[in-house]
């Protein structure tokens, strides 16, 4: 930090006492942002700082459990950093726009890059912070492309400021509230990713993504990633809404049966596992067959019996 930054933050007198919480990676730079949080407090007692236990990927401060940002707040950031911790401790938005946020029910992820000496970048800080701090559901990860590079090309992002809605919509300069929350809005549901519909399921409503697929008789695009996730607890949660698929609308399982099917040789034993036990649960006497197959192929034990369960799941429906 220069003189005038730390200047900046002795004169700064806070709404309240803003917690940060410090996200813990494996990250090269983490080390860059603890000591930046500890220089901080030396300077300053204006925020109460503390580790966090929330996963992240990268280095961050989390300013609330839906906002990661993942920058170090110089130069022209430090103003809007601040203004933004300011703004969380106050209402939110104008009516008209929280009217629309109360109503989000899908968990959508917002990611900003930015640039220290780009000029717009601050405004978008100061306009999505506040955004996310009054709907939870807005999942807000900043991060400065400089800091991150390898993130930055992974997500082929060319110039700041850069907002990517759920890995697909973005827009590069400034942008306003209203277009960026009607897109939120209006984007179709079913195009749902594997990540938005983990926090859904995590958030214990796996009977919601069963109604909206049997209601709209379509699979959630990144569904099929739920039951192919590492995590065992994820796609237990994703077999259950299978079992009712199976039950209520045998025919929406057709392209699951055949995702699966390909998926099946790339994958770990435990996954292979639970990918044998959907099969079972969903599989035509075609299927039945594939696994036959393959089970002369398996040479775990586990994996062989999870075979002769689904051969078995199958023979007892048709």
């Amino acid at each position: 930090m220069d003189n005038i930054t730390k200047e900046r933050i002795r004169a700064w007198t806070p709404l309240g006492r803003p917690a940060l919480s410090i996200a813990a990676t494996e990250h090269p730079e983490q080390k860059r942002f603890e000591a930046f949080a500890r220089q901080w407090q030396e300077i300053s007692a204006s925020i109460s700082w503390t580790d966090s236990s929330q996963p992240a990927d990268l280095p961050g401060f989390f300013l609330k459990n839906n906002i990661l940002y993942s920058a170090l707040p110089l130069e022209r950031e430090l103003p809007p950093f601040l203004k933004s911790l300011d703004a969380l401790d106050k209402p939110g938005p104008d009516d008209g726009i929280q009217k629309i946020l109360n109503h989000i029910d899908v968990p959508c992820r917002l990611t900003l890059y930015i640039a220290l000496q780009c000029p717009h970048c601050p405004g978008m800080v100061e306009r999505l912070i506040p955004l996310a701090g009054a709907c939870e559901k807005i999942h807000l990860h900043i991060i400065d492309g400089s800091l991150f590079p390898e993130k930055a090309r992974k997500d082929k992002v060319m110039s700041a400021p850069c907002l990517i809605l759920d890995d697909d919509t973005r827009w590069t300069g400034a942008v306003a509230e209203e277009e960026i929350v009607d897109m939120i809005v209006n984007k179709e549901s079913m195009d749902l990713d594997t990540m938005a519909l983990k926090t859904i399921l995590e958030d214990g409503r796996a009977a919601w993504i069963t109604e909206r697929m049997l209601g709209s008789n379509r699979l959630f695009k990144g569904f099929s990633g739920l039951l192919l996730h590492e995590t065992w607890s994820v796609r237990l949660g994703a077999m259950v809404v299978v079992e009712a698929l199976a039950e209520k609308a045998p025919a929406l399982c057709a392209d699951l049966e055949k995702i699966l099917i390909d998926a099946f040789s790339t994958q770990d034993m435990p996954v292979q596992g639970d990918i044998l036990y959907t099969l079972g649960e969903i599989g035509t006497p075609d299927t039945r067959d594939w696994i036959a197959a393959q089970k002369e192929t398996l040479s775990h034990t586990d994996l062989k019996d999870a075979a002769d369960e689904a051969i078995q799941s199958i023979k007892d429906r048709f």
